[in-house]
């Protein structure tokens, strides 16, 4: 029997590096995703395709379903890390010296991976399909916005399938006021019509909601210059009634259900997927934390490459079958009752077999890996 301070102090050491890891690699990957998701919707922004102001509803929505992947894999990896760590300076050997076997850290590890998994299944049941049900209903706003909230400074902008085009060259910050306005519309049944105007402005009318664009002290142009029918007119003010598009709902999938209406349906391939799916998220949290216990061996004073090479690829294909199951099983290709469960089963006979190996090595095929030999 160990003594409970020794026990105590191994405890606060993995914790204490473990949160270290876990959260610098969230860090790490969420400000990744962050960036690569703020470039893509600036760009929309820039060609006037989303509005500013939905920017920060959207990226907070996305980041919070991609916690989902992030978190599990954050987890992952700080136990590998701490651990491998350990084998790398020797700590290892001095707690096999004092009677401490990799089998139980497994106690530890596992208890740590039950007690994440409840906050990772409340965010897969609950917390993404509200976020993907937000999601769509600010899209489905975006769209039914009138025409020229999507127009920004110094930008050509085109509606009605490319039938009219409006430029601007200033905005002001209000959205209210406009300078240097061309708008080129070509939905009617014969002639095309230009505009242009110095300035011009938005109006409401208040017993409607109506939007209006009044032009200010502008030029008219109809038809093509040189046609007989060429007409040029010069006026004080144009106003243009901005259409407000129909609301078109969007089609909700099952990722958007929630997890009770779900369950009603959950005889339908296509629903227990998503069940399923959902519910290998925590599951596979608890594997992959487990997992890192034979995964982060390494001979002492080694390198890190083959340790996480076999690691990533671990991750890889755990992952990879879990998505080529739940797609087999959208498409009833398999039986719910195989559904993704063959994939944590053979996780669990990769996991026995890793132990078996650390603890007892008769089977030594891994250990070819670069890291992985014993000194």
């Amino acid at each position: 029997m160990l003594d409970v301070a020794v026990v105590k102090v191994i405890r606060n050491a993995l914790l204490k590096e473990f949160a270290v890891y876990f959260l610098g690699t969230v860090a790490v990957l969420t400000l990744v995703l962050s960036s690569t998701r703020i470039i893509r919707y600036l760009a929309s922004v820039a060609q006037g395709e989303l509005p500013g102001g939905a920017v920060l509803g959207l990226m907070s929505l996305k980041l919070l379903w991609a916690q989902t992947i992030i978190i599990p894999v954050g987890l992952f990896l700080a136990v590998l890390l701490t651990l491998s760590r350990w084998y790398r300076d020797s700590e290892m050997a001095a707690l096999s010296a004092a009677g401490v076997s990799p089998v139980q850290l497994l106690v530890p590890v596992g208890l740590l991976g039950l007690l994440a998994s409840v906050p990772i299944a409340l965010l897969s049941f609950y917390l993404a399909p509200w976020a993907e049900e937000q999601t769509i209903k600010i899209e489905e706003r975006i769209q039914s916005e009138p025409a020229l909230t999507g127009i920004s400074s110094g930008a050509f902008r085109s509606f009605d399938d490319d039938r009219r085009v409006f430029y601007v060259q200033q905005l002001s910050r209000d959205r209210s006021r406009l300078e240097n306005v061309f708008i080129r519309d070509s939905s009617g049944p014969t002639k095309e019509t230009l505009l242009a105007a110095p300035s011009g402005r938005i109006e409401i009318d208040n017993s409607n909601g109506d939007q209006f664009l009044v032009l200010e002290q502008g030029y008219r142009y109809d038809g093509r210059a040189g046609d007989l029918d060429f007409r040029e007119m010069q006026f004080a003010e144009y106003a243009i009634l901005i259409e407000q598009p129909e609301l078109k709902q969007k089609s909700r999938g099952e990722k958007a259900m929630t997890t009770a209406k779900l369950w009603g349906f959950r005889k339908l391939d296509i629903v227990s997927a998503e069940l399923q799916w959902r519910l290998a998220i925590p599951v596979s949290t608890v594997m992959l934390m487990l997992l890192a216990v034979p995964l982060s061996y390494t001979a002492p004073r080694s390198g890190r490459s083959g340790r996480l090479a076999m690691a990533v690829m671990v991750y890889l294909l755990y992952s990879n079958f879990l998505k080529v199951s739940d797609s087999w099983l959208s498409h009833s290709q398999i039986p719910q009752w195989v559904g993704l469960w063959w994939v944590h089963l053979v996780i669990i006979g990769l996991f026995v077999l890793l132990m078996i190996n650390l603890n007892n090595p008769m089977v030594s095929w891994y250990r070819r890996f670069p890291g992985w030999r014993r000194p």
